[in-house]
């Protein structure tokens, strides 16, 4: 980020004004067309629906067994080191390692016959993330967070409408482009904010730095104010030299409400939360970052994607599904596996599941619980699970969704479905449709070619 010269304040004119923008993800971009685009996006006479989605994403590909699908009577080598534990459904199992989730199954929907094709990662997350199967970087199809961003914008001033709470990578840089905007350009990226993988505490300051960088322009930042009352007199003075503008747009009052309202700061302070519900999620980066994204999508939010693991590592057991046992100093990423990973996973999902019963959300917020792809029936020579795409068990909360059930069956030994099975452009229709965004409709790049929102796919007729 570029820094005037010290102790050079430069006013505020109408030109500078007039080309405000908010930081993105890391871009620039003018927040007033962005809010007229999102307009023209909007179909004639269709009101926008109150709803919004939160993506708790697991990449790597977790295992179907070692979560919502165990395979007790299957022989060892199938069925892993985990016990299988009852369910507050009737005949249905969860791994051990998810007793809090297994208390909550009569308010989540369980897909157990989710299948694909391929078992790169690339290719995998870019199917479940946009409906595409493609590794294609010159024809990049957007995120589903990207897709909601460009048609529904937030849904109250003051809040970016697509965030990504993400770990930062430490391998696989190439994975950062499946939650962004691809052809659709830096409008509909994300807003991201990174924790460190390496340290199991959230990082407050990570977030205070990245909201600093929600901006009116590029020497007027909330990062150069020091202290609440400049901030606050610094934001008045703006808001009257707007009010003094008799040529401004709509558009361009929607952006300055966005960065000058106060209610992203709000949003993203968890200290507002009373200290009980803060330790009732965990408190560790995955607990109080699912914390964050209910916030968010209480306050306005409409997409937000809670990447547990952006370089694919955190679930990709190929070393051992217990503990794969990664060199102390980092050099190959943070150590994990379900010993590790299982409990702050379990605890940060039924948080949010019992807070989007309770809180009354279950109609407007969407829980979405998925990665690219599933795990190998049978258990490789050093105790872990390979990549296998033809099968996966997800889970969905919320959304006004038919929940206490199980979707699709699969084999006896986990491998492939038994029955109904699920792509991942069923799972993706079923996003759109809660967020009032038909798939078959289209997105268009720079250049005004357009391309589907999904190549086929209907939602999952079970949840609806």
């Amino acid at each position: 980020m570029r820094t005037p010269p010290p102790n050079k304040s430069p006013g505020l004119t109408r030109r500078r004004f007039m080309q405000s923008t908010l930081l993105a993800g890391g871009l620039g971009f003018g927040l007033g067309d962005f809010l007229r685009l999102r307009a023209q996006a909007t179909q004639p006479g269709r009101s926008q629906p109150d709803t919004a989605v939160i993506q708790i994403w697991l990449g790597g590909g977790p295992s179907q067994f070692e979560t919502f699908d165990p395979k007790p009577d299957a022989e060892v080598e199938f069925r892993g080191p985990y016990q299988p534990i009852r369910t507050r459904l009737p005949g249905v199992l969860f791994c051990e390692k998810l007793p809090r989730l297994a208390a909550l199954a009569d308010r989540a929907a369980i897909i157990r016959s989710v299948t694909h094709t391929t078992y790169d990662h690339m290719t995998g997350a870019l199917w479940c993330s946009t409906g595409y199967p493609t590794t294609n970087a010159t024809i990049l199809h957007p995120s589903s967070g990207s897709v909601a961003a460009n048609f529904r914008g937030n849904r109250h001033s003051g809040l970016p409408a697509y965030v990504q709470l993400s770990e930062e990578q430490t391998r696989n840089p190439e994975l950062a482009r499946v939650m962004g905007s691809g052809h659709l350009g830096a409008r509909p990226s994300p807003f991201t904010i990174l924790q460190d993988p390496f340290v199991n505490e959230y990082q407050a300051d990570k977030v205070a730095a990245a909201v600093a960088n929600l901006r009116l322009a590029d020497d007027v930042t909330l990062a150069r104010t020091q202290d609440r009352t400049t901030l606050l007199a610094s934001l008045d003075r703006t808001r009257r030299a707007a009010d003094a503008l008799q040529e401004f747009d709509h558009f361009h009052r929607q952006a300055l409400d966005m960065v000058t309202s106060g209610a992203a700061r709000r949003a993203f302070d968890l200290n507002q939360e009373p200290l009980a519900v803060r330790r009732r999620y965990g408190e560790h980066r995955w607990g109080q970052m699912g914390l964050l994204a209910r916030r968010l999508v209480e306050t306005g939010t409409t997409f937000v994607t809670l990447n547990t693991a952006p370089d694919s590592l955190c679930w990709d057991w190929h070393r051992h599904i217990v503990n794969d046992n990664r060199p102390a100093d980092g050099s190959d990423g943070p150590t994990r596996g379900m010993d590790i990973s299982g409990p702050p996973l379990d605890q940060m999902i039924s948080a949010l599941v019992e807070d989007i019963y309770q809180r009354g959300l279950d109609r407007k917020v969407l829980l979405v619980v998925w990665g690219e792809f599933g795990r190998t029936p049978r258990v490789n020579a050093t105790g872990g699970r390979d990549h296998w795409g033809a099968l996966m068990s997800i889970l969905l909360a919320g959304g006004g969704l038919r929940v206490g059930q199980v979707v699709g069956a699969s084999s006896s030994k986990g491998e492939t479905p038994r029955d109904r099975p699920v792509s991942p452009t069923e799972v993706l229709a079923t996003i759109y449709r809660h967020l009032g965004i038909d798939p078959r409709g289209h997105t268009e790049d720079r250049s005004g070619r357009p391309f589907a929102i999904l190549p086929d796919g209907e939602p999952i007729r079970e949840l609806i």
